[in-house]
């Protein structure tokens, strides 16, 4: 049976392929393409490819111009699986009245870091994650984004303002779930280990979503996962859906999962973080938010959220004061949400589920902001800046500073990157990127630095990289990321500062800014 066919043009000529009886099969394991027939070769762009799958339905352009080493592995491993799997994606996810795009592209670019990103109808890949990674997750990691190009969950929202946002735990579970339960379920990898089951939540995102989501098929709905996409692309996705298609709610069925994952030797204890101080030499022994709650009581620096006399002098002013959120309000509303707390003189996310994102009433321009944080165990969050009352997300207009448990969280931009845009350099002593955070359970500093004629992002007192803000270097990485696609990204002069909160627990202290006028 013919299953697609495969067009490369470029720097390797032009080959058509047709996947017959007796060519090799294309399946989940991403095998090499078989055999070509060769016509006459031409010599247009070289590393441009344009492939065609779904019997000629579907181009893709898959683009390695500016990864030249990655083009002989783009043409023989990656090209069979986006040929073959593309069209599998659109099968797999259906909506009345919807036609998913016909054409997408897949670029490898330097100027993007990370791992991949998706705006619309364009994949960006960074070559440095993929170069490590050839022979293990690269293939299933643009698999991942293809089911963005097919989900198009924005559309609704363009069309309709009113309609529902869609949950990031499933914008992200859903393509993981194709990824490793359909695409390369013998590579086990959204398995849940002992380990990091006790700390496990359904919507954890990417592969800890992807589980649940692969217990709830096996269990009760084999097409719980089709049924998802439906509403979330039409903008109505209601957690009622999971009673409908389950008769329990989905934290009824989180809890049920939970409780059925592999239990490790011995059961962590649980520590009263009113009279207990959670040390990073027993992480395994208590809770995330025993942790936070525990270091933030601790006073581990003498009068925390205060100034001395020298700071005040030097133009700081403090943005929270250990006593309660004034000065803070979530994001397009007036209030805070109660996932936010203050408690032991700390601003803490414990509930992100109730929480959102909170920002200054203040804006600010240039500044230099300090403050130390106290993540989860697979915690994520993140510090915006200039953001604006405009569109549904403060990182629609405003940069981030990302924060996260750099071991174990799903997210692969790690901590003190700009989002999607700039990371800092390899480590010499250790061979990997430069990675200065403290474990969970202890607190980290940040200093962030944002002035006309450079911006400083440092962890602990090192210095990660620099940037200037809308240079044209900067423009450029953001025009292959995911944020070309959000006319207000980063063009507002001033803006509140933002703290995520909705992708796990986050305590925050000693946050002070310092505005700086332009010269």
């Amino acid at each position: 049976m013919t299953i697609g066919r495969l067009v490369l043009v470029g720097a390797f000529g032009i080959f058509l392929t047709g996947f017959g009886a007796r060519a090799a099969q294309v399946g989940g394991d991403g095998a090499s393409a078989p055999p070509a027939a060769a016509a006459a070769p031409e010599t247009p762009n070289a590393g441009v490819e344009t492939l065609e799958a779904g019997d000629g339905k579907y181009q893709i352009t898959l683009n390695t111009t500016d990864a030249p080493d990655l083009t002989e592995w783009a043409k023989t491993k990656l090209a069979p699986v986006v040929v073959a799997w593309y069209p599998r994606i659109v099968k797999m996810l259906p909506s009345d009245g919807f036609e998913a795009p016909t054409k997408f592209s897949i670029t490898f670019s330097p100027r993007y870091h990370g791992v991949a990103a998706t705006g619309g109808t364009r994949i960006m890949c960074a070559p440095d994650w993929f170069r490590h990674n050839l022979d293990g997750e690269a293939r299933g990691a643009v698999v991942h984004e293809m089911v963005h190009v097919v989900q198009q969950y924005g559309r609704a929202r363009r069309n309709n303002p009113n309609a529902t946002r869609p949950p990031g735990w499933l914008v992200e579970g859903i393509p993981d779930y194709i990824r490793w339960y359909l695409y390369e379920p013998q590579s086990h990898g959204a398995d849940i280990s002992p380990r990091r089951a006790a700390r496990a939540k359904y919507d954890g995102s990417y592969r800890v979503s992807a589980n649940f989501l692969n217990w709830v098929v096996n269990k009760y709905d084999k097409k719980i996962v089709a049924e998802l996409n439906d509403v979330l692309r039409a903008g109505k996705y209601d957690e009622n859906i999971w009673k409908e298609r389950t008769g329990k709610t989905v934290q009824e069925l989180g809890d049920e999962w939970h409780a059925g994952l592999p239990k490790p030797a011995a059961l962590a204890a649980t520590v009263d973080p009113a009279s207990t101080v959670a040390k990073a030499s027993t992480d395994a022994k208590v809770t995330a938010s025993a942790q936070l709650a525990a270091d933030a009581q601790s006073g581990a620096d003498s009068a925390p959220n205060t100034l001395s006399d020298a700071q005040k002098q030097a133009g700081w002013k403090l943005l929270f004061d250990g006593k309660d959120t004034k000065g803070w309000h979530t994001f397009r509303r007036k209030d805070v949400r109660p996932g936010w707390v203050v408690k032991g003189g700390t601003l803490a996310c414990v509930d992100p589920h109730n929480a959102g994102d909170i920002c200054t009433d203040d804006k600010f321009g240039w500044f230099e902001l300090q403050l130390d944080y106290n993540i989860s165990h697979a915690g994520n969050s993140g510090i915006m800046y200039h953001v604006a009352d405009v569109g549904r997300a403060v990182w629609e207009t405003g940069p981030e500073f990302q924060l996260e448990d750099n071991t174990a969280a799903a997210d692969k931009i790690r901590c003190g990157w700009l989002y999607a845009l700039y990371q800092p350099p390899v480590d010499p002593k250790t061979g990997k990127i430069l990675d200065a955070t403290k474990p969970v359970g202890q607190w980290n500093h940040v200093r962030l630095l944002l002035t006309p004629e450079k911006c400083v992002h440092e962890i602990n007192g090192i210095k990660y990289f620099e940037y200037v803000l809308n240079s044209p270097d900067f423009k450029a990485r953001v025009a292959q990321c995911k944020f070309a696609s959000m006319k207000n990204f980063a063009k507002f002069p001033t803006g509140y500062i933002a703290l995520q909160g909705d992708h796990g627990q986050v305590a925050f202290r000693n946050i002070m800014v310092k505005p700086i006028e332009e010269k």
